[in-house]
């Protein structure tokens, strides 16, 4: 018989799953009473309400566990290992993180307590900031800790340059994204977005909202940067279509030079409006440049007026805007008003900004691409992302959806973009985004069949 007192014996790999002995009979429950450490002081405040109400620098719990409702039964053997989700913080969020991450949970809550799966879920974040601030290569390893941990979907990134500086590394990795970019370069077998904006289509919305309102002068700025040339390409295209003049382009770096100058020269060229397209890190300058200049043109841009919600700077540099947005007309969608009223009742604050309706919506297309998925592994989650279909939406009208398809990775179907107007401190809804063919009110046809 052969010794074997020099024999190595085999430990486990990796620690076994460890119940943290919160799970409850009637409700889901999470190991956090929130996302941050805002919570141990409870210092939350928006003095708007459209205002992020975190606070700023506040940080995230880096793993928070939501456990289902056991409805009395107990488990034959060994804990189960949650499954997966990673968020991705790839941008200062300012006073929004806790409004990011606490939907999230709430999103995975309501699903484990409607039965929509039935295994614990575990939500690693990772803050790992990069463009266009930061270098480049901190998201791409932010990213690749949140694939290594071994989730199975992740949340993020947020910004058009980290989609575009990630999806090549996304798609060969295998771990499907729910990005919040509305850049169509952002594509392949595993980028998926429920996006904050359409880029494309929100250069048509300024030309369109510029005919609408008269405007048939206009000024325009853009932003160099991943989306600039998308901004800039689409916005030139419908104001052709619409017959808007554009008296002076001026391409803005990420801290613009001469930009009074450039106003000065579109208002003695006629300009009746201004449209600025770009990341939103320009709108103090133009706060401060209108103010010098005595001057307040109507004025239009993209989706970075939604940083209204980041601080309440931010919320100043941008009064007297009309802006890309998604919170639907007020009280129009139940579904929003639905889940406000829960968070509050589960977070004891409330925030009614457009981030807080995106993050759930986010985190409710992950936890559903997972409940359909056959496993718990990437793969079968990104076809299970694929078969969501008309999925109730909390973001834009009551006639948004979210639905996937194995070619479609866009999320957002129906009134999800919006008009709304920064003025006098309030936040004002200035409708949905419904253009109708010219033909509609210019067609010869029509006007004699209403004589």
């Amino acid at each position: 018989m052969t010794e074997q007192d020099d024999s190595r014996y085999a430990e486990r790999m990796f620690p076994a799953p460890a119940d943290h002995g919160v799970a409850r009979p009637d409700r889901a429950v999470a190991t956090v009473r929130s996302g941050t450490d805002t919570a141990a002081d409870g210092d939350y405040s928006n003095e708007l309400w459209y205002q992020g109400s975190g606070r700023i620098g506040e940080k995230a719990v880096e793993r928070i566990v939501v456990y289902p409702p056991t409805g009395g039964l107990q488990t034959q053997g060994d804990p189960f290992e949650p499954v997966r989700i990673g968020l991705l913080i790839d941008m200062d969020l300012g006073q929004l993180l806790a409004d990011t991450i606490d939907p999230i949970i709430l999103a995975v809550e309501d699903a484990l307590n409607e039965g929509v799966y039935d295994r614990p879920v575990e939500i690693v974040t990772v803050d790992a900031r990069g463009l266009p601030r930061e270098n480049y290569l901190k998201v791409r390893k932010g990213y690749q800790k949140l694939v290594d941990e071994g989730c199975v979907v992740v949340i993020g990134p947020f910004i058009s340059d980290n989609s575009l500086n990630l999806r090549d590394t996304i798609n060969a990795t295998g771990v499907p994204c729910l990005g919040w970019t509305g850049t169509t370069l952002f594509h392949g077998e595993y980028c998926f977005t429920v996006a904050n904006g359409d880029i494309p289509v929100e250069g048509g919305m300024a030309a369109n909202w510029c005919a609408q309102n008269g405007l048939d002068k206009v000024g325009f700025f853009w932003e160099q940067g991943s989306s600039g040339d998308l901004y800039a390409d689409y916005f030139r295209a419908a104001a052709r279509q619409y017959d808007v003049d554009i008296v002076k382009e001026v391409r803005l770096g990420p801290n613009p030079r001469n930009l009074r100058q450039h106003l000065e020269t579109m208002r003695a060229q006629g300009a009746r409006s201004i449209v600025y397209m770009g990341y939103g890190y320009s709108t103090f300058h133009f706060a401060d440049a209108f103010k010098t200049m005595d001057w307040d043109p109507p004025r239009f841009m993209g989706t970075a007026f939604m940083f209204y919600s980041n601080s309440n700077k931010w919320a100043e540099g941008l009064e007297g805007w009309h802006g890309v947005d998604q919170l639907g007309e007020d009280g129009a969608n139940p579904n929003y008003e639905a889940m406000l009223e829960r968070f509050e009742a589960r977070f004891g604050r409330v925030s009614r900004n457009v981030v807080v309706a995106l993050s759930y919506d986010t985190a409710r297309a992950a936890i559903h691409g997972i409940a359909n998925a056959r496993i718990a592994v990437p793969e079968e989650v990104k076809a299970g992302l694929e078969k969501i279909k008309w999925m109730p939406c909390t973001n834009g009208g009551p006639g948004c959806y979210l639905t996937f398809a194995e070619y479609d990775h866009r999320g957002y179907k129906g009134d999800f973009l919006t008009i709304r107007e920064l003025r006098g401190g309030e936040l004002h809804f200035r409708g949905y985004h419904r253009p109708t063919w010219p033909s509609n009110t210019r067609s010869p046809l029509l006007k004699q069949s209403g004589e």
